[in-house]
């Protein structure tokens, strides 16, 4: 060290450099005898911004050294280092300890590889999600398994899946976010359908066994059919009544509900009151509280028999089935948004029994096609189809071809169809209650501006004249004219060039006059 410094010496007095030259060899050689006289290089320590998901768990070993053994045996560690960005909730040490106790094991070295990719993919988002995204129903996102998680707000908590609360959250790292939790997220199997999960539950016992009665229960098992070359997944929302609630309106047994609403005939009859009034407790879809429609004029949601539905408005409350005079149902919150594999349970605060649903307004998507949505690019990628006849069952089409699009902000969802040039399209309808409605739709044109007629049902109903159009507001829809149904079943939208361009055709709404 001092004979470095001697020569530096000399260097100076030598050499007459500029200032510049000089202070660049005295940090030269300041650094080598530095290096020389500590065994150790000083590291700075790096920020969590400056980490991948990965980096951090590793760094973080006293609290994360069981779950990153797991992300190391199934090789998800290096996904987590990927660009992203991705969410992770991370269950800490003791949440882990607490999940191999519960399986019976004593390490994660226990259990069988694939479960445990499952079990990591369970606690991953593609997506960044901060707890100031999360409300309550569901997180905004679907995790590796291509499932929702459930999220409950208790004061200043965010519980997952009714269970797991996170304890730390909104660490920000350089490709998504982490929170901890204190339970981890156990992936429900295919035991775990919406029936099993809802006969599981105490208290439910009346409403259990009417679904049993009505011949409704083994749709309810389903979590999956052959579709093409794989499977699609049905989901499905259960609006349960307490037995307390039964209670109270003086039904004690399922004979007492079968004797309040049960008529002739078979009671798995579709046309017996008690199978009515048990199938309008089951919706299609998944519809957790935070994914309900909050268009002012409320969504109709359908039952899964597609041939009526409950109707929910979303305000200071949730309305279900508002009538003129003010009078509506409501879910009881603590006792909702309950996850099953194959959709969600929530209670609600009265009988609820069935009505035939007076008109309401009916948005539809021209992407909310059962097949269409069965796609890895749906809500994912821009995609494109050439056949438009087998294609879709409820999408046909003459064109060059037809695009899925995706990612522009203004759409419903952020996506549409669009095609190009000479073309025309059809699409199906779900079925929509009898009455006089104005039929109108929301779409964009680009490419030369297509000029369309519009039939319904094979009836010339008019013209859409481009220029007609509203770039990027929902809220506006442009109205194609009047349509009256005499009874409610499903219909086509037919349109056709007149002056071929280019058109993304978001939805069609019908609202009662």
């Amino acid at each position: 060290m001092i004979k470095l410094i001697g020569i530096m010496k000399n260097l100076s007095l030598k050499k007459k450099e500029s200032f510049s030259t000089f202070f660049f060899i005295l940090f030269i050689f300041l650094g080598i005898g530095l290096i020389g006289c500590n065994d150790e290089p000083q590291l700075r320590d790096r920020g969590n911004e400056e980490l991948v998901i990965t980096e951090y768990i590793i760094r973080e070993k006293d609290l994360f050294s069981e779950f990153n053994g797991v992300l190391e045996k199934t090789g998800i560690d290096n996904i987590l280092r990927l660009r992203g960005p991705y969410t992770l909730m991370a269950p800490t040490n003791d949440a882990m300890f607490a999940y191999y106790t519960s399986k019976g094991v004593s390490s994660y070295n226990e259990i069988e590889t694939e479960e445990l990719k499952n079990f990591v993919l369970n606690h991953i988002f593609k997506g960044s999600i901060g707890t100031g995204a999360i409300g309550l129903g569901a997180l905004p996102f679907k995790n590796g398994l291509n499932d929702y998680i459930a999220s409950d707000l208790q004061e200043t908590e965010i519980i997952l899946n009714k269970k797991a609360k996170i304890i730390k959250r909104d660490i920000e790292v350089s490709n998504g976010f982490i929170h901890h939790i204190d339970k981890v997220l156990e992936p429900f199997d295919d035991d775990d359908h919406i029936f099993a999960v809802l006969s599981a539950l105490e208290g439910y016992s009346i409403f259990t066994e009417g679904l049993v009665r009505a011949g409704i229960s083994d749709t309810l098992n389903d979590i999956s059919f052959p579709y093409g070359n794989t499977t699609a997944k049905v989901n499905f929302t259960l609006l349960a009544v307490p037995d307390t609630l039964y209670q109270r309106e003086g039904i004690n047994s399922i004979n007492d509900l079968i004797d309040r609403y049960g008529t002739e005939g078979e009671l798995s009859d579709t046309s017996n009151g008690f199978y009515k009034y048990m199938i309008f407790h089951c919706v299609s879809g998944i519809n957790y509280f935070s994914l309900l429609d909050t268009d002012s004029k409320g969504k109709a949601y359908y039952l899964i028999t597609n041939d009526n539905y409950i109707h929910i408005t979303v305000g200071k409350d949730y309305f279900i089935n508002k009538d003129t005079d003010g009078n509506y149902s409501a879910f009881y919150y603590e006792q909702s948004n309950i996850p099953a594999k194959n959709g969600v349970i929530h209670t609600i605060n009265n009988l609820f029994p069935n009505v035939e649903m007076a008109p309401v307004q009916i948005t539809f998507q021209t992407t909310e096609f059962f097949d269409l949505q069965q796609g890895d690019y749906y809500l994912d990628h821009y995609a494109r189809f050439y056949d438009g006849e087998n294609t879709f069952e409820g999408i046909k089409w003459d064109a060059e071809y037809l695009m899925y699009y995706f990612k522009y902000e203004p759409l419903m969802d952020h996506d549409a169809l669009s095609l190009m040039g000479h073309f025309w399209i059809e699409i199906t309808t779900p079925k929509i209650r009898k009455g006089t409605y104005n039929l109108s739709t929301f779409m964009f044109w680009g490419g030369g501006n297509a000029y369309t007629a519009w039939y319904v049902d094979g009836e010339y109903l008019g013209d859409l004249d481009p220029g007609l159009g509203i770039w990027g507001d929902l809220t506006h829809p442009v109205v194609v004219g009047e349509v009256t149904f005499t009874e409610t079943k499903s219909h086509t939208i037919r349109l056709q060039t007149l002056i071929p361009g280019g058109m993304w055709w978001d939805f069609i709404r019908f609202e009662p006059k």
